[in-house]
């Protein structure tokens, strides 16, 4: 009997178990899914259950082929993500999007930065500027997979709050990865540095030869074949940008990106039922590093501290950039409070800093529970401004990492005052 085997197999199962029933629960509670799958992953580390008992779920021989298949889950995550960026979404964009992306990423960004070098520099693991730059990329991210997903929950995907907030959210994501990517670069400059010279015509080829073939392929493919071809492309470009010296989640989104948009919903069933199964053992691995044990009480005014910056740095640059390009003070709010969730993305992110080395075990668990605190408080904010929760059917296993739902977009000729101004929502968003 192979026992390690035997092990991976029972984990997953707990894991899914555990995922689906407090992914559900946060339902309940008017949170996206992601908040419980993320709560189930920090439960089974030892800041919750000890080291004792978590030790013995998920004993050593198990987790490295369990870190193996949250690392394939993540990729189809990134992949799905890319599919999520659709440039239909900036039909009828209004001016404000590029001033408010802008603010979205640059206020949050200096905020981090700033934080590294002053108040959190006992955490600091390698060169100052790679540490400074890191963090300050870590509190600018905006989940977009799970701000498509709370749009959708609430009926406010189809009005001009849910659209600006995408399109700024999709801005925002671009520069996180783009600038993430730069960070890792010069963080790991002397494995391979001629590798990374491979990029530029990495990202050459994906748009201008394989996305024409994927569109000619798309015309005639089968279903299946495009879900086949939509999951191993994700996994073989993932495998390319690891390889050049940047992270899978790059390769996997870039895939997304430059898929057919006409083969979307398609390939969207098979890559969240691959996703409801593997995924939720990214949360697991990620919540095995989460150990709050050791955190005393300057770590834990070292929390609030980034919480608050990071909250401020959204939500106030956010709805002051708003509030300056015209538009009214409840959906300003509203997009500011949209944009300050962080979700699975974070946690990506914080993932890669993890392993790289960019950041140590302590800062990584409070980072980690400052994603929670920052996406948990998007529905409360959501509530008080008059958009509550609007029930609607759940797509089959898009629940899954509390992540992606089918997007579809406003048509031309959406009055830029649609839910722009202060006056009563209606009643698909009461």
């Amino acid at each position: 009997m192979n026992l390690p085997t035997v092990t991976v197999l029972l984990d997953l199962v707990l894991i899914m178990a555990a995922a689906h029933i407090l992914g559900w629960l946060a339902e309940k509670l008017g949170q996206p899914p992601v908040i419980g799958e993320i709560a189930a992953g920090i439960l089974a580390g030892p800041a919750i259950i000890g080291h004792h008992l978590s030790s013995i779920l998920f004993p050593q021989d198990a987790r490295s082929s369990l870190n193996l298949l949250a690392n394939i889950g993540v990729t189809v995550f990134m992949f799905a993500a890319g599919l999520e960026l659709d440039r239909g979404i900036f039909t009828g964009a209004r001016r404000s999007i590029p001033t408010v992306s802008a603010v979205a990423y640059i206020a949050p960004f200096v905020l981090g930065s700033g934080l590294a070098v002053t108040v959190l520099t006992r955490y600091q693991t390698g060169h100052r500027l790679h540490f400074a730059l890191y963090i300050g990329c870590a509190l600018a991210v905006t989940a977009f997979p799970v701000l498509a997903r709370i749009l959708h929950d609430r009926n406010l995907i189809h009005t001009e709050i849910g659209q600006i907030s995408l399109a700024c959210a999709a801005l925002v994501d671009i520069a996180a990865w783009t600038v993430l990517a730069v960070v890792l670069a010069l963080a790991h400059p002397g494995s391979t540095p001629w590798r990374l010279t491979l990029l530029i015509p990495l990202v050459g080829l994906l748009w201008w030869v394989l996305r024409p073939m994927l569109e000619r392929i798309s015309q005639v493919g089968t279903a299946h074949t495009m879900i086949v071809l939509g999951i191993s492309g994700a996994l073989a470009v993932a495998a390319i940008t690891e390889w050049i010296g940047l992270h899978l989640i790059f390769g996997a989104f870039a895939f997304g990106v430059i898929f057919p948009r006409e083969r979307r919903r398609t390939v969207e069933s098979g890559v969240h039922v691959l996703s409801a199964i593997l995924l939720p053992g990214f949360f697991v691995v990620a919540g095995l590093a989460v150990d709050l044990s050791s955190i005393d009480s300057t770590a834990i005014g070292e929390l609030v501290i980034i919480i608050a910056a990071a909250v401020l740095g959204k939500i106030g640059s956010v709805y002051l950039a708003a509030r300056l390009t015209g538009m009214q003070a409840r959906p300003a709010a509203a997009v500011a409070a949209l944009l300050n969730t962080r979700g699975l993305t974070e946690l990506v992110i914080l993932s890669v800093g993890l392993t790289t080395g960019l950041i140590g075990a302590q800062l990584y668990s409070l980072l980690v529970v400052m994603a929670l605190v920052t996406t948990a408080s998007t529905a409360p904010i959501l509530r008080v401004l008059g958009m509550a929760h609007s029930p609607r059917e759940t797509p089959p296993a898009a629940h899954a990492a509390g992540t992606i739902a089918p997007v579809t977009t406003q048509p031309h000729g959406v009055g830029d005052a649609a839910l722009l101004t202060d006056a009563e929502p209606d009643s698909a968003t009461r």
